[in-house]
């Protein structure tokens, strides 16, 4: 089963297709497609395929099994999105993903999403509707070199700067967000609380909108042990099935470690 561990992956990360949001298909996916595409998207190799099992999907997503498999029954109609069965080496059925991503960043026409949001912790984290926005305020961000030196009063070249930027801005409307991301309106206002709250954004002077940050804030964790908890209380009764020998089962926490805040900085 899988269990974050304190290591984060902060290069790795694949292409989001802009006109997957352009074209709104990402408006129309329903919330479980929306949680679970772009965990799948994180694993596909160079040639597109991906082998994350289901419960691995479901546990970054933050969603249960049943959620994850309907999530993923209901993508059979993305664009480039394709799965199939396959038998593994221990004579088990499981699933292979083929996903239509593209290799480089043409005229920008696509964005990077980094798997360090997953293995961070805060994709398994933020709500439904903040899933389905933080895409949408990545497609909509630019960088602004003037903004971003006098913010982080950085005085070097720009290229260097954008190579090395912490986040993009974005000065979308809510109505357009809203639109977008496929939520109500009155959503975006507690999906942007949701993402603020676990500084995948921040707001900023009014002229330059929100930050949406590539990673995280300072590349900031979500603490391993309260993560890992959860996932533990939330598959007991299977750990229990699978670890019980006789009659003494095997302790599980009570209590996630809920005290203070929960983020870590990243040392890796």
């Amino acid at each position: 089963m899988y269990q974050f561990k304190e290591g984060c992956n902060h290069k790795q990360f694949f292409w989001w297709n802009k006109k997957l949001i352009e074209n709104k298909n990402w408006a129309l996916l329903p919330k479980s497609s929306k949680a679970v595409w772009p965990v799948i998207a994180c694993h596909a190799n160079e040639r597109g395929i991906a082998y994350p099992g289901e419960r691995t999907i479901a546990i970054l997503a933050g969603v249960s099994d049943k959620v994850a498999r309907e999530g993923i029954s209901r993508l059979d109609a993305f664009p480039g999105f394709d799965w199939d069965y396959y038998l593994t080496k221990r004579g088990k059925r499981s699933k292979k993903f083929k996903v239509k991503l593209p290799t480089v960043n043409n005229r920008g026409n696509a964005f990077r999403f980094y798997k360090f949001i997953l293995e961070a912790g805060f994709w398994s984290e933020i709500r439904p509707s903040a899933k389905a926005l933080y895409p949408v305020m990545r497609y909509f961000g630019y960088f602004d070199f003037f903004a971003y030196s006098e913010l982080e009063y950085v005085d070097y070249a720009a290229d260097e700067i954008y190579s090395n930027r912490e986040y993009d801005f974005c000065k979308a409307e809510i109505g357009v967000l809203a639109k977008y991301a496929g939520i109500h309106r009155n959503s975006v206002y507690s999906a942007l609380e949701n993402l603020e709250s676990n500084i995948l954004i921040e707001p900023t002077a009014e002229y330059y909108g929100w930050k949406v940050f590539l990673r995280s804030k300072d590349d900031n964790i979500l603490k391993r042990d309260y993560l890992n908890e959860k996932i533990m209380r939330s598959y007991r009764h299977i750990l229990q099935c699978t670890k019980t020998t006789g009659n003494d089962a095997q302790k599980l926490p009570n209590n996630a470690q809920m005290g203070g805040c929960l983020c870590t900085n990243s040392t890796d």
